[in-house]
C-alpha cells in the first residue's frame, strides 16, 4: 500500500483530559470529507490510575498495539496522521523510519519537549514522553512495539519554549538539534539546514531525503491561535509554520506527517490548518 490516512484520537496521554480526542473528532468532523480515514477504536472510559509511572497505560498499550497490526497489515510507504495527543505520532514514526532504513529525518514542532521518561515525568503524563520513547528510552513494553527507535541525529525540535529540568539535561546531554521560535520566525532557511545536516550526519539517509513532520499544533502562538490544550506564549505564528511546511515538502520527499494536540473550537479550522491537512493527505 502507498499511503495510509489514519485516524488515530488517542487522548490517555493527556491524563484526564479529553480535549485531544474531541479536537481530533472536530478536526475530522470538517477536514477529512471524503477522504478516507482508517479509523483505531479509542476508549473514551476516564483516567484515573498510574501503571509503570504512566497515566492511562493500559489503554495506551492497547491502542498501540492496534495500530501496530493495522500498519503491519497495510505496509504502506507513506502515513498521515490525524491524532488527538502527540503520542498517536509514535507507531507511524517508527514504522516509517524501519521502512527507510533508519534513515528518516523527523521534524519535531511543539512548544515542548516531550522528552521526558516515566521516572524523570512531573506529571506521568505520556503526551510529554513520545519523543525520547522513539528516542529509545521509557517504558520497555511499549519500546518493543516500535519497529525501530531513533537517534538523536535524525530529530529536530521546532519552536521549543517550555521544558522540564531533566528533558534540558537530555537535550545538552545528546546535543539534539534545536531550532527556537526566532529562528523560525526569521525564515526557512535555518530549518532546511538543519535537515540537509542531520541527513549528512546519518549514513541511513541515503540521497531520498525522507522526512516526517511531526506537528503539535501548540508550537503555535496562542494569541493567534488558542485553540490547544497546552498553550505556551511566544510561539510561531500560523502563516510562517505553513511558509515552513511548504517550503520542507517542496525541498524533500515527504513520508509522513501528523497532526495533533487540537481543542475543539466549534467552527471551521483555520485556513491554514486546512492546507497543512491537504500537504498531509496529497
Amino acid at each position: 500500500m502507498e499511503k495510509l490516512n489514519l485516524f488515530y484520537p488517542q487522548w490517555q496521554g493527556s491524563g484526564p483530559d479529553l480535549s485531544p480526542y474531541y479536537g481530533a473528532v472536530e478536526l475530522k468532523k470538517y477536514l477529512a470529507g471524503q477522504v478516507g480515514l482508517e479509523e483505531v477504536s479509542v476508549s473514551t472510559s476516564p483516567v484515573t490510575d498510574k501503571k509503570n509511572d504512566i497515566f492511562g497505560y493500559d489503554d495506551i498499550l492497547l491502542q498501540m498495539r492496534d495500530v501496530a497490526r493495522l500498519i503491519d497489515f497495510q505496509r504502506p510507504q507513506k502515513i498521515f496522521t490525524l491524532g488527538g495527543g502527540c503520542d498517536a505520532g509514535l507507531l507511524p514514526i517508527a514504522y516509517l523510519n524501519a521502512v527507510y532504513n533508519e534513515g528518516l529525518t523527523v521534524i519535531w514542532f511543539d512548544a515542548h519537549g516531550d522528552l521526558n521518561t516515566p521516572r524523570s515525568s512531573p506529571s506521568g503524563y505520556f503526551y510529554g514522553m513520545p519523543a525520547r520513547t522513539l528516542l529509545g528510552e521509557g517504558d520497555p513494553t511499549i519500546i518493543s512495539l516500535l519497529p525501530s527507535v531513533l537517534k538523536p541525529v535524525q530529530v529536530i525540535m521546532a519552536g521549543l519554549r517550555d521544558l522540564d529540568p531533566a528533558e534540558t539535561a537530555y537535550i545538552e546531554k545528546t546535543d539534539l538539534k534545536v531550532l527556537k521560535v526566532k529562528e523560525l520566525e526569521a525564515g526557512c532557511e535555518s530549518l532546511i539546514t538543519a535537515v540537509e545536516n542531520s541527513m549528512l550526519s546519518n549514513p541511513g539517509s541515503g540521497m531520498d531525503g525522507n522526512i516526517y513532520i511531526h506537528l503539535d499544533l501548540d508550537v503555535l502562538d496562542p494569541e493567534e491561535f488558542p485553540h490547544v490544550p497546552v498553550p505556551v506564549t511566544g510561539g510561531l505564528k500560523p502563516q510562517t509554520l505553513l511558509s515552513l511546511i511548504k517550503r520542507l515538502n517542496e525541498k524533500f520527499n515527504l513520508v509522513g506527517l501528523g497532526i495533533f494536540e487540537y481543542s475543539a473550537s466549534g467552527k471551521q479550522p483555520d485556513t491554514f490548518l486546512q492546507d497543512i491537512f491537504r500537504i498531509g493527505i496529497e
